[in-house]
């Protein structure tokens, strides 16, 4: 467990994801929630966003990331799905700073031209904003009317925060935030969302949270978004 409380503000577009589905449950689920919203989808698309969820579903059992959500709806009538996590993990560190400057110079290198890999200051304190599309990754050729693999688009933003001393004494912690979506033509909306996420995050020891009043851990935030939404 980590003695760090992280709280952020998120878009009322995101909704929870349950951990630990199988394909047939997970399909239910988005079904569910697809018919909820009064929303007509094709089986191919349900089909795609069951996959994402899914996988998803299946990282949360694996991983116990602290948040993660999804959305599906629509941007000016187009379809438009994407999921995001926040993730906390053990890093040793003595100053946030220098371990920004180490993590902004791995990166860079790691993902060469493939990415853009910048600090970033943010509220909470300095973090590595690393922003990426996987070009390498494909649609084996058995599923292709082609026969030949076929790139697949995905769209990226990262924030590696670790937790400053100032904020919980002692801290070790680095907080990841990722978000993946696959409608690359969204991005720039997407993008309007996550700014002000990013923004909002605070952090605090967990024991002076557990003594005082309750923070929630994820509070809903206004913000343009997709006219219907699903997680």
């Amino acid at each position: 467990m980590s003695a760090v409380q992280v709280s952020f503000e998120i878009s009322p577009i995101f909704q929870r994801i349950t951990s630990g589905l199988d394909p047939e449950r997970a399909r239910a689920e988005v079904t569910a929630r697809i018919h909820a919203q009064g929303a007509a989808v094709p089986d191919e698309l349900i089909d795609e966003i069951t996959a994402e969820y899914q996988k998803v579903s299946t990282m949360l059992a694996d991983t116990g990331v602290l948040y993660s959500g999804s959305c599906f709806g629509q941007f000016d009538g187009d379809w438009s799905m994407g999921s995001l996590t926040i993730g906390v993990q053990p890093l040793s560190y003595r100053d946030p700073e220098v371990a920004i400057a180490g993590m902004t110079k791995i990166l860079a290198a790691e993902h060469g031209r493939h990415a853009d890999v910048n600090a970033l200051t943010l509220p909470c304190g300095q973090a590595t904003l690393v922003i990426r599309q996987s070009p390498d990754l494909r649609l084996p050729a058995e599923f292709s009317d082609s026969g030949e693999g076929l790139p697949i688009d995905v769209a990226q933003l990262q924030a590696f925060i670790p937790v400053p001393p100032s904020s919980v004494p002692g801290a070790q912690t680095l907080v990841t935030v990722t978000f993946s979506t696959p409608s690359t033509d969204h991005w720039a909306d997407y993008c309007e969302l996550l700014v002000p996420l990013l923004n909002s995050i605070r952090f605090r020891p967990a024991q002076e949270a557990e003594l005082g009043a309750p923070a929630p851990e994820a509070a809903p935030s206004g913000g343009r978004g997709p006219a219907t939404a699903f997680g």
